[in-house]
């Protein structure tokens, strides 16, 4: 009788087209279909399909030892899983994001992951209060129940300049710098570390954190997103577009 009248109070829809769903999906079979496609079209770079391709910011290049993402940041229905990601709390969408870099971290690592730990890059605190959650945090925190690896924190937010999404290349790059540091009296678990983040865009963010994680001790780190922005040969998208679609978010 509760699970009725659940049904009959709170009905389920697509979270992208609002279709009524008759079962636990995110997707209606339309939506998922087009989201599927997502995770099979080629890198741009090493031509692997999106959950097979390794390829690794050339800003985390030297730092980072290799890279995990579900889809690229760059097609329309990318961009409206992250930005629901981003600002709504929904804890649906949450659940399927880590079940499905769950599987890819699992087929990328193997055996391995009990060798790793598991941290998340910070949202700052604007942003908690403004949306109420960290994503990246419920991300980091269902990886690790997942996995069955630890979750550590070894990040904090310090000055911060300005937002992210409304700079340029150079200044993301700068404010990453400057906005992120070493929690004091935090102590490493393990040699192994899987960062996690739900959008890498310029990858300067993920960059600043590997240098600390290596600074820390940590002799690899493996960056897991949801979505990237695509690495394309001899083409470098023009800031402008870059921050067009990071406004969007």
């Amino acid at each position: 009788m509760t699970n009725f009248l659940r049904g009959l109070l709170f009905v389920r829809k697509c979270i992208l087209c609002g279709e009524v769903l008759t079962d636990g999906t995110v997707f209606c079979g339309k939506c998922r279909l087009e989201y599927e496609k997502l995770g099979r079209l080629p890198c741009r770079l090493c031509g692997k399909k999106q959950t097979l391709c390794r390829c690794i910011p050339e800003s985390c290049r030297g730092v980072v030892s290799s890279a995990v993402h579900l889809f690229e940041y760059d097609e329309d229905i990318s961009r409206r899983v992250v930005s629901l990601f981003k600002t709504k709390n929904l804890r649906v969408l949450q659940d399927f994001l880590i079940k499905e870099l769950a599987a890819a971290l699992s087929d990328a690592v193997g055996d391995e992951l009990s060798h790793y730990s598991v941290t998340f890059a910070p949202r700052s605190a604007k942003n908690i209060r403004v949306y109420g959650f960290d994503q990246a945090r419920i991300l980091c925190e269902g990886l690790s129940d997942a996995l069955h690896i630890p979750m550590t924190e070894p990040f904090r937010h310090a000055r911060r300049f300005g937002e992210q999404k409304l700079l340029d290349s150079e200044k993301r790059a700068e404010n990453a710098e400057k906005s992120y540091a070493l929690r004091r009296r935090w102590t490493r678990e393990s040699e192994r570390l899987i960062l996690v983040d739900d959008v890498v865009t310029t990858g300067n963010t993920a960059a600043r954190l590997a240098r600390l994680a290596r600074e820390a001790g940590y002799s690899e780190i493996l960056l897991a997103t949801a979505a990237r922005t695509p690495y394309r040969k001899n083409e470098q998208k023009s800031e402008d577009e870059e921050c067009r679609l990071l406004k969007k978010v």
